[in-house]
């Protein structure tokens, strides 16, 4: 049976009693190890499959898991208990609900993430809290980190310094947590707080359980949060037979509560821990591993391992320097094309991805392969233009085009929250079908509109007052100029900015790549017309390239009859593998991000993330940086990912570029010639600095000279309008230094 396993893989087999920390290396035949070993326990030991527990953290794994473990066991595997820690503790609550008189029944509902921020919002709308000042995700991230930290409302001050805001929020927890339980439901955070504490408290209970598992094995346990590290510690720190698998170098989950900390200490939580480390790596060729492993050994907080592989030959990773981050896109995409075309019969054979750090990043080749009649996949999110935050302005633009688009209306019009709420609505679709109206126009007469309150009337007059405004600016308004002016009146970027919810940080980054694409299409509209590019013509592209992604769709999936170009952020190519894998933007401020520059773990975090896309290649890996990105406010010079120093340390030239590279294109010309009408002076685009937000770039011009009001982006990110007269211009020699 140990004979298809390595000699490290059979200790881990073999070591059945008494804590087992297992460091499986990234490839090193994990998810193997675990199968035989729990074929072991059972086959050979003579354990009953009813007291093994395997905690995995998807169902995709767990199903993985039970399916190749029915091929080597011989008996049915209905009776393990194989699942995700979510999974588990739910089947111990129903269990243990009614017997121990818990505060819910055993057939309680599990609010997920939709029906938990419904709830919020009703508990802020009775409190009488606005969003502006207690958004909902950012509620719901707090409740959840909250309680995988097992803390209660009522212990909420034991952990949070008192003040106006943490009042609120413990006001709005504990309210939240009496509305789920007069619903008898749980929410998915609940099903590990009330496990841990029903265990930490219920003596009877927790001796049923630690009695009924006398092996447990934890999956990716770099991955665990406090309240699944305390549910752990409660069932097997009696007998100890606790075997935790995982890498402490593919912790990359600290953002959604995952602690590093529960590997690095396992063997001071578990007293007399054994450690075995799994480092042959059955996925990558050498070459590729040696600059993973000189990349991850720059960390200080982790376990000494190294990976190595029998596959001592190979393609070297390539770094590869473009101009600009289109450029970037163009080529990458054109050299997975020409490869897929000279393997000739292998071409299906061969896989390839495009890895990057923000989802915004996949518009740029989302567009590449539509031009190119390149198939793709995105994983783990939508296409950019399907993404609910895309989808909300492009409603704004379609709307501006054809007022009488109620579909678009009724999607903007409560977003972001100003105060219309369904009632109102309501009131205003019964005027319109009573006049005959469309619901815009019916907008437009909203004084007539007697069920409205005087000051429903003026909500609904403010929001038709502004489109009709930005109607008459669409007739002759080069269409960045027009968004930027919707950004700046409906607050989109701001919206999201204040919110720490991951989720949010990811959707304030697609609203700013969008302007971007309205600047890469305005470009290239100008280059091939020399006519600006205004809102109609934009969005008869967007129609262009959504058509596109819709016949895409249809197309078969890849590895079955079309092969397709595989397009994901680092962290959804955690578990996957690929021939040959592409590692874009390797930039400071993306690569790392520029949240993670806070403090050195976020930095490790980061350069974690990184070593788990370069482990994804198995044949051939190639890295990139653009010398120039496009952001929302124009191109903009980058400087090479600290990265890169520690990859290509003593391997090759040094990556970095020349001072005198010049911004691609004619950018620079073009954006004159656009802003003719603007008095010298100011100009979209032109760097400035504030005595008080230093330094920012020209989004917006209103009005000429020194009283011109100016939308300025400044370099922390906040967007301000400002006089001129209160800030000074930059020189390109400035601006550079």
């Amino acid at each position: 049976m140990l004979d298809n396993l390595d000699p490290q893989q059979q200790q881990v087999v073999l070591n059945t009693e008494g804590p087992l920390l297992v460091f499986a290396g990234a490839g090193s035949g994990k998810t193997r190890t675990i199968i035989y070993r729990t074929a072991y326990l059972i086959n050979e030991l003579g354990i009953p499959p009813w007291k093994v527990l395997i905690v995995t953290f998807t169902n995709k794994a767990a199903r993985e898991l039970k399916e190749r473990l029915s091929q080597l066991l011989v008996i049915e595997t209905r009776s393990l208990w194989v699942g995700t820690f979510h999974s588990i503790c739910a089947n111990i609550l129903r269990r243990e609900a009614v017997e121990h008189n818990l505060s819910f029944t055993s057939n309680y509902t599990i609010f997920d993430g939709d029906d938990q921020k419904s709830l919020l919002k009703k508990i802020c709308k009775d409190l009488d809290y606005q969003q502006s000042t207690m958004p909902v995700n950012t509620l719901a991230s707090i409740i959840s980190k909250t309680k995988n930290s097992l803390i209660t409302p009522q212990d909420f001050y034991d952990y949070h310094p008192e003040n106006a805001y943490t009042k609120a929020v413990k006001k709005i927890y504990q309210v939240y947590q009496k509305r789920l339980r007069e619903n008898n439901g749980l929410d998915f955070d609940d099903l590990l707080m009330e496990t841990a504490l029903l265990l930490a408290s219920n003596e009877i209970v927790l001796r049923k359980y630690r009695e009924k598992f006398s092996h447990i094995m934890i999956d990716e346990y770099q991955d665990t949060n406090y309240a699944q590290f305390r549910i752990i510690q409660l069932l097997g720190s009696e007998h100890g037979n606790i075997c935790a698998v995982g890498d402490d170098d593919q912790a990359i989950y600290s953002w959604r509560g995952a602690s590093i900390q529960n590997i690095i200490n396992f063997s001071k939580d578990f007293s007399q821990a054994k450690t075995i480390r799994l480092e042959q790596n059955y996925r990558s060729s050498q070459p590729i591993l040696d600059l993973a492993n000189q990349l991850i050994s720059c960390n200080s907080k982790r376990h000494p391992k190294k990976l190595w592989s029998e596959t001592k030959t190979g393609d070297q990773p390539f770094l590869h320097t473009y101009e600009s981050d289109t450029e970037e896109a163009k080529t990458i995409v054109s050299e997975i094309s020409q490869y897929w075309r000279s393997t000739e019969g292998k071409q299906k054979e061969e896989t390839a991805a495009i890895l990057y750090r923000t989802n915004a990043q996949s518009r740029v080749f989302e567009t590449v392969c539509l031009e190119l009649g390149i198939p793709y996949k995105i994983h783990g999110s939508l296409n950019f233009f399907q993404r609910k935050e895309i989808k909300d302005i492009i409603a704004y633009l379609r709307l501006i085009v054809n007022p009488r688009d109620t579909e678009s209306l009724l999607r903007i019009i409560n977003f972001p929250a100003r105060g219309i709420g369904s009632i109102t609505i309501g009131k205003v679709i019964n005027f319109a079908a009573d006049s005959e109206l469309s619901l815009f126009e019916a907008m437009t007469m909203a004084d007539r509109i007697t069920s409205l309150s005087k000051r429903q009337q003026e909500k609904i007059d403010t929001l038709a007052r502004q489109i009709l405004r930005w109607q008459k600016m669409a007739e002759d308004t080069e269409v960045t100029a027009l968004l930027e002016d919707v950004y700046d009146s409906v607050d989109l970027i701001e919206h999201y900015e204040e919110s720490k919810d991951y989720k949010d940080v990811t959707r304030q980054e697609n609203i700013k790549e969008f302007l971007v694409a309205a600047g890469d299409f305005s470009e290239n509209f100008y280059r091939e017309t020399k006519q600006r590019a205004l809102l109609n013509d934009f969005l008869q592209n967007i129609s262009l390239f959504t058509t596109l992604e819709s016949e895409y769709d249809k197309l078969p999936v890849a590895g079955e009859t079309e092969q397709r170009v595989n397009l994901m952020t680092l962290h959804n190519a955690k578990g996957l593998e690929f021939d040959t894998v592409f590692i874009t933007g390797l930039e400071e401020k993306l690569l790392p991000h520029q949240l993670s520059l806070i403090n050195n773990d976020e930095i490790e975090e980061e350069r974690r993330l990184l070593y788990v896309g370069m482990t994804r290649a198995k044949s051939r890996l190639f890295i990139s940086y653009a010398k120039y990105r496009r952001t929302y406010y124009g191109y903009e010079p980058t400087q090479p990912s600290r990265f890169l120093k520690e990859i290509f340390s003593g391997q090759m030239k040094s990556p970095f570029y020349s001072k005198q590279s010049k911004s691609p294109g004619s950018e620079k010309n073009r954006k004159k010639e656009w802003n003719s009408k603007d008095e010298p002076g100011f100009r979209i685009g032109q760097k400035v600095s504030h005595k008080q937000y230093g330094s920012g770039t020209v989004l917006g011009v209103d009005g000429k000279g020194k009283e011109a009001k100016l939308s300025i982006l400044f370099s922390d990110g906040k967007l301000k309008k400002i006089i001129g007269s209160y800030v000074k211009i930059l020189t390109e020699q400035t601006a550079e230094r």
